[in-house]
């Protein structure tokens, strides 16, 4: 029975994970979760910690639905005030039930409920979130990254557009709703060998709303940055000689993007699969799920060693890094 802690960034979440369910694959007993909307900008660090640390008490309570035989806490990657309010209430709910905890690689979650909730076998995996955009695949029971953005996340350019917009936080809904009536401009496409790069197409973008609708700029810069994605997301496809793809992460919500790598993967004999909605944006049920998985494999620390890592990468060996600390 495991509970879990979520708070990379703007969402604090919890869950409970029961592995005795559905003939050992185990069943999601709770999901909770609430997000800091910052009323301008962007997500400001302390006032995010500041929303996770007033509704941490309310959401644990209701998602603690079973008394817990680990906890497991998102250890990284994140914003560093989040972070820590996440590992001092793991660590606090370690003591207080005197179990152990689990640290847990927030990217590699996403994807290990994509791989449990979807039943992909083995993948290109595509994370794509606001802080993360990754061509990832799992070799040698090893998670590697094949392609990346060389600077701003996908997710978080879709964001900044939608701040420049007036649309609000988190962007991806109004710029999706924005882009079903827009028209195509052509916009710079930044793809380099497996990795690739938005900084460049958002600011085009952006300069872009002084002349043009924001309909046909939101509709431009989707179609521009999503098939750069899912030509990258292609090749590793080749290189690998793989059959499946599987997107994850907030940005997986996105029904426009979907639609192109189901054309993709159409046209290359490859089956796509997206994460269920509930599980593509942060939330608690990953963490405790990839608990399970870690606990299983025989890896857990005592609530005084806790710690956190905010630039945490999906192929780090976490047992060797709560090791060297």
């Amino acid at each position: 029975m495991i509970f879990s802690i979520e708070s990379t960034a703007h969402t604090f979440g919890a869950g409970m994970f029961d592995a005795t369910k559905s003939k050992g694959k185990g069943k999601i007993l709770s999901n909770v979760f609430d997000m800091y909307r910052p009323k301008e900008g962007g997500i400001h660090p302390r006032k995010a910690s500041e929303h996770h640390v007033k509704l941490a008490g309310k959401i644990i309570s209701e998602a603690m639905v079973e008394k817990p035989d680990a906890i497991a806490y998102s250890c990284g990657p994140g914003i560093g005030p989040c972070l820590k309010i996440g590992m001092l209430a793991a660590r606090y709910l370690g003591n207080k039930y005197k179990v152990p905890l689990v640290p847990v690689n927030h990217g590699v979650a996403h994807m290990e409920v994509g791989l449990w909730s979807t039943k992909a076998k083995n993948p290109i995996c595509v994370y794509v979130s606001g802080g993360n955009t990754q061509i990832i695949g799992r070799e040698n029971r090893e998670w590697k990254i094949f392609g990346e953005t060389l600077d701003t996340a996908l997710g978080n350019a879709i964001d900044k557009l939608a701040r420049d917009l007036g649309v609000g936080h988190p962007g991806g809904p109004a710029i999706e709703e924005l882009a079903k009536s827009g028209s195509f401009i052509e916009m710079p496409y930044a793809v380099k060998g497996m990795d690739l790069s938005y900084s460049g197409i958002l600011t085009y973008a952006r300069r872009l709303l002084a002349k043009h609708k924001a309909e046909d700029v939101a509709y431009s810069f989707q179609e521009h940055a999503f098939a750069m994605l899912v030509e990258v997301t292609e090749r590793a496809l080749a290189h690998t000689g793989r059959d499946e793809v599987l997107l994850v992460g907030g940005v997986a919500k996105n029904k426009r993007l979907s639609e192109m790598y189901q054309v993709m993967c159409e046209e290359r004999g490859a089956h796509f699969m997206v994460v269920p909605k509930e599980f593509a944006g942060d939330n608690g049920a990953m963490i405790a799920y990839n608990g399970f998985i870690n606990l299983k494999k025989g890896f857990s620390i005592k609530p005084k060693d806790a710690n956190y890592f905010q630039n945490l990468r999906v192929n780090t060996n976490l047992p060797s890094l709560f090791e060297s600390v």
